[in-house]
């Protein structure tokens, strides 16, 4: 412990007597590291997220590779209440086949739509590879056909068709988003008669509406957290330049973000929650060490040599408690599931590095901010005539 102990007051000597050094050093790798994070790959595809091994998600990557798309776009067109004089009441009304025939077209340019089809090719196929001109020859048509077969093309009242799209994308996020967007845009723009909607549903829509939906819970958890926590730091030391105990979290945050881009983990529904975890285990060491720092002002020592003395006794209880911290979550790695296992590892290197920045990193801004930024903050409260 004594050794621990003089190699904790090296560290903290090091960063007390030389801030400025330090902060440079943090903020050096604080770029590497951001540019780290803009690698990072979002992860929305549901077989990624199973073990790679298992004989079900090999074989989907061997049928996509063999016989093209296995992902599935549904676009639902359906009869809706309209207050239209020549509205839609049957979908079987030769203007929603046509308007559906333009539909098909238009999304078999597409790139990664391998194939789409709709009860309007069958149509065509039995009317000579044409479409109806009147809805009695569609009932016609429809009453060659067995009962069974009907009710796949139609639901039972006729009011509602589908058009089966196939893609190749698989759980790519980006491309999902891309040919969602393209079949929204095909759907905005197509003729469809008074009466009649289409709605877009399918695995590439889910995986793209997933992927807004990781972005938006990550951006919301972390804020409310910081948010959180700022509060709390604030009511706890009652000083507004307490703020700065955050400062390694927020480092460690990107510092996570590049980990993760760096080494190739991927953002994916249980990672997506690494920066609110991350804030509330890690404000634990900042809060401790802020403590400890200002028992030792009090007893009078001069900033640097408290910031010095903190990092010696208070660094070892730190590291412990991160230690434990790290290989509670390090055990998570060996979880089965790959997104489980991304958890643990980006929440442990978090927490480390969390931990890091707090020993060397925090003596060196609480010792800027009362022999800087406090003596100004006094400065320009005089200057105003604010008490």
């Amino acid at each position: 412990m004594s050794k621990l102990r003089d190699i904790l007051a090296k560290i903290g000597e090091f960063s007390a007597k030389n801030p400025f050094i330090v902060i440079a050093i943090v903020l050096i790798l604080t770029i590497f590291m951001a540019l780290g994070a803009t690698h990072i790959k979002k992860q929305t595809s549901y077989e990624k997220m199973l073990p790679q091994n298992l004989p079900a998600v090999q074989e989907i990557y061997e049928v996509r590779s063999e016989f093209g798309g296995t992902d599935v776009i549904d676009i639902v067109v359906k009869v809706v209440p309209s207050d239209a004089t020549d509205k839609v009441v049957d979908i079987r009304d030769p203007r929603v086949l046509q308007a559906v025939e333009t539909l098909e077209e238009n999304i078999r340019t597409i790139n990664g739509i391998t194939s789409v089809s709709s009860p309007v090719d069958i149509l065509k196929k039995m009317n000579n590879g044409v479409i109806p001109k009147d809805i009695e020859t569609v009932k016609e048509l429809l009453n060659k056909l067995p009962k069974n077969e009907r009710y796949k093309m139609f639901n039972r009242d006729y009011t509602m068709l589908v058009v089966t799209a196939f893609t190749d994308v698989g759980g790519d996020e980006k491309k999902c988003r891309e040919i969602t967007n393209q079949v929204n845009e095909f759907i905005k723009e197509n003729p469809w008669p008074p009466g009649v909607v289409a709605i877009q549903t399918g695995t590439p829509v889910l995986t793209s509406i997933l992927g807004e939906l990781m972005d938006e819970s990550q951006t919301i958890t972390t804020s409310v957290a910081m948010i959180a926590i700022l509060l709390i730091i604030l009511l706890h030391f009652r000083k507004i330049t307490s703020v700065l105990l955050l400062t390694p979290l927020v480092f460690a945050l990107i510092w996570t973000g590049g980990f993760m881009g760096w080494v190739g983990i991927p953002l994916d529904m249980a990672t997506s929650a690494v920066g609110s975890l991350v804030l509330g285990l890690g404000i634990d060491y900042g809060i401790y060490f802020g403590s400890r720092y200002n028992e030792e002002r009090e007893n009078g020592r001069d900033p640097v040599e408290a910031a010095v003395m903190t990092v010696k006794y208070a660094g070892s209880s730190i590291l412990a408690s991160a230690a434990t911290t790290v290989a509670g979550l390090l055990s998570l790695t060996i979880a089965p599931l790959p997104m489980m296992a991304n958890l643990g590892k980006v929440c442990g290197a978090g927490i480390a590095f969390c931990c890091l920045l707090t020993i060397f990193f925090l003596p060196a801004v609480l010792v800027i901010d009362e022999l800087y930024i406090m003596p100004a903050l006094s400065k320009i409260k005089r200057l105003i005539g604010w008490k």
